[in-house]
């Protein structure tokens, strides 16, 4: 599923999937599954059973990494308990947030429901609520008539506090509501249920009452009925210390680069590394690139060769050469455009011994790049003709006009007007308006709606507006072929060589679209489930086809007659092979699956009341708790028997990054339930759920550090953002370790 970067999406999943197939050993096939990593026992009360070991272990770990410079007593991992924080990089400096004081304060005092916006909380506003609250009881201040700055700068002061047991303290009274110093069950339920708010977990935010208690038990052994700071303070700290140090990470790094191998340490056998590997990574894309380019310099150069011996030289000189040759490279893309989006014949070839040798995924890239020599060919031809042929031919004197070119023109020298109104005129003017409106439209920024354009004229903008534009060129080659009939200067039948560029194209994407148009009509699937997802995705089910074989990775064209009778649109397919149903996951983002997504809404609405309709409503949850015992079964036995381990790491983007006080107690639920039943409270599998975005950089070094002398393959499909991004990390590990990254973009 195509995702965007947006600052901060609503429930997004990202995952990241490792396989390693060296150096591992082959397991029993009766084997139990692996358990969850950790003691056997609850990890909370070997931390508070064993506080001495806990310290000891954090001073050993400092000691390794290396302690604070400033403060020698200090440790590393006190030093990482920063990660306890009450504000990101959206709130600013302190003049950031007295600028936004002046802003919401009200008669020089700002309330309680601007605190949030004020600080950089504005999308945890019951968050920053509480915390508000709390700091308000922390001074003894009255929060019900707002803070004036030098007190808002006191809560400031007390929030950036560098001192981790004093912002700790700061978490502990809001969750401390009647400021005894003991957090009760219920008081920790209020906590969870605001963090989930904040975080946008309803699954969660429904458990609230079952992790209150999980945390009381493991908290409170004794069954004293509450937990004292000092437990809450030697879990984060033991949780704190297992995580990765920005030091550590640029350690990491540093030791990848001593493993440079040598023909990367020199800038000469740098440039040479780097230009060899290029080559081997796009050798097909550089062959097939050049064929197409040497074609067309040699049709170019064969027709400006020809028109230099013709009569029509001597009238229109080298104008001529130049608008024929461009013509004739015209001929030829307008041919070849159409191969790249035969998609039944790219499926079937990929499947042969030619793949290996054409570049077939790479057929859009291609379809873009002679829509670009189209577009250059045809200002070349029309400039050559209406800058330069038209003025020498009207200008020419009679009698040499007629002596050289008066068969061509019926013995009618012509004017400038009657060559605009002539046949080859006109449809030139038509196909040059009908091309520049398509091409126009099928650009990233009006295929995406990046342009907002103004009632009416913002149908302009969207997949639809571009689908239904692509489709005016069948009307562009009729004129084109209009077009070259009447051309002036070539009378024989036989010369005129454009209907000998475009039969077999034209014949095969009809063939094509014949073949798409039985199918549509032959095979259709039935929905059998749907299901709309926070986040506007919609999950459709439909049962599978007779005969249709999938595997990993591919994707399917969708088409819906009540949105658009025409369009279809390519998903991937979320489903496994071997299951009995076809599913995709798609993400609201343009015209159409706004479209299909109310479409679906209003029937999954129709099913919650009325309770007739044939669609129902799926919950990831149910279906992970149901199928999970049974799928781990047969998923394990398969990667046993290949001799393959694959690690997979999920990111829940919508979670605030880990160190956060907003997700800190989400995180503490995570790691006691993970350890006590080996199940993730948000994916509901074995599998670990990290929270916020991945850091790239740290994932690239510690696959270059454990794999190294290996080519590793970064596959990628989504947001051109991060392509970038990703495309580069690839390069720079490549080139700064021993590991060599291979990155791949998925193009539908």
């Amino acid at each position: 599923m195509d995702i965007p970067l947006d600052d901060r999406p609503t429930h997004e999943l990202e995952s990241i999937i490792v396989a390693h197939a060296d150096q591992i050993q082959p397991a029993a096939a009766n084997a139990p599954p692996p358990r969850a990593s950790g003691p056997s026992g609850s990890i909370a009360r070997t931390l508070l059973s064993q506080p001495s070991k806990i310290m000891a272990g954090v001073q050993g770990f400092a000691s390794r990494v290396g302690g604070d410079k400033k403060h020698p007593g200090r440790t590393t991992a006190a030093s990482g308990a920063k990660g306890l924080r009450f504000l990101d990089k959206k709130a600013g400096g302190w003049k950031a947030v007295e600028k936004r004081f002046d802003q919401f304060a009200v008669d020089g005092r700002l309330p309680k429901e601007s605190f949030g916006r004020c600080i950089g909380m504005g999308e945890s506003q019951e968050f920053a609520g509480e915390l508000f609250v709390a700091l308000a009881r922390r001074g003894n201040m009255t929060p019900e008539h707002g803070i004036t700055k030098d007190e808002l700068k006191e809560f400031w002061q007390q929030m950036t506090d560098q001192n981790f047991d004093s912002r700790l303290q700061i978490f502990f009274d809001m969750c401390d509501k009647n400021g005894d110093g003991k957090l009760s069950e219920n008081e920790v339920k209020e906590v969870i249920v605001l963090s989930a708010s904040a975080n946008k977990l309803s699954k969660l935010k429904a458990q609230a009452a079952n992790y209150a208690a999980l945390i009381m038990e493991e908290l409170d052994p004794d069954g004293l009925g509450y937990i004292e700071i000092r437990q809450l303070e030697t879990l984060i700290r033991g949780m704190v210390s297992s995580q990765v140090t920005e030091r550590t990470l640029k350690r990491s790094h540093g030791h990848a680069r001593r493993m440079i191998p040598k023909r990367y340490r020199y800038p000469v056998n740098r440039f040479v590394g780097k230009a060899t590997d290029f080559v081997l990574e796009n050798w097909k894309r550089i062959w097939v690139f050049s064929l197409w380019l040497t074609l067309n310099a040699v049709l170019a150069a064969w027709k400006f060769y020809q028109y230099e011996r013709r009569a029509a030289f001597e009238v229109m000189g080298y104008c001529v050469c130049v608008a024929k040759a461009a013509a004739e490279t015209l001929k030829l893309n307008m041919a070849l455009i159409l191969i790249p989006v035969c998609r039944n014949t790219l499926t079937m070839l990929r499947s042969t011994c030619l793949n290996s040798v054409f570049p077939f995924d790479d057929n859009i890239n291609l379809h873009k790049a002679i829509a670009l020599a189209i577009t250059i060919g045809t200002l070349a031809h029309t400039l050559a003709h209406v800058t330069c042929d038209f003025p020498r031919l009207i200008t020419c004197p009679e009698s040499k006009f007629m002596r050289l070119l008066g068969p061509n023109f019926h013995y009618k020298q012509p004017t400038y007007a009657s060559l605009l109104a002539s046949v080859p005129g006109v449809t030139g003017i038509l196909m040059i308006i009908i091309m520049a409106f398509s091409f126009t439209l099928a650009t990233h920024s009006f295929r995406r709606s990046v342009v907002k354009l103004p009632p009416p004229l913002h149908h302009l903008a969207g997949f639809n507006a571009f689908w239904y534009a692509h489709h005016l060129l069948a009307v562009v080659y009729v004129l084109l072929i209009v077009h070259s009939y009447f051309l002036f200067l070539t009378k024989e039948w036989y010369k005129k060589t454009t209907w000998m560029y475009l039969t077999i194209p034209l014949l095969f994407y009809a063939c094509e679209r014949l073949i798409r148009k039985v199918r549509e009509k032959s095979i259709g699937v039935s929905i059998v489930k749907a299901a709309i997802y926070p986040g506007n995705v919609l999950s459709i089910h439909m049962r599978k086809p007779p005969g249709f074989r999938y595997k990993s990775g591919m994707y399917l064209f969708v088409k819906c007659p009540d949105v658009s009778p025409f369009e279809w649109h390519p998903f991937s397919i979320t489903s496994a092979p071997d299951d009995e149903h076809l599913s995709v996951h798609i993400r609201t983002l343009g015209d159409w699956t706004t479209e299909l997504r109310n479409l679906f809404g209003k029937v999954c609405e129709a099913q919650v009341t009325l309770k007739k309709a044939n669609l129902v409503r799926l919950e990831t949850t149910v279906v992970a708790d149901v199928q999970f015992e049974d799928a781990r079964t047969t998923i394990d036995r398969k990667w046993l028997d290949l001799q393959n381990v694959i690690e997979m790491h999920n990111y829940l983007t919508s979670v605030y990054e880990e160190g956060d006080a907003r997700s800190a107690l989400i995180a503490m639920i995570q790691s006691l339930q993970h350890s006590k039943s080996g199940v993730d409270i948000v994916s509901g599998s074995r599998i670990r759920t990290h929270f916020a975005r991945p850091n790239w950089r740290k994932v690239f070094s510690d696959l270059a550090n454990a794999h190294k002398d290996s080519r590793i393959g970064v596959f990628y499909c989504g947001s051109a953002t991060l392509t970038k991004h990703l495309r580069e990390l690839s390069q720079e590990f490549s080139h700064d370790s021993a590991t060599r990254f291979d990155f791949h973009k998925e193009n539908f």
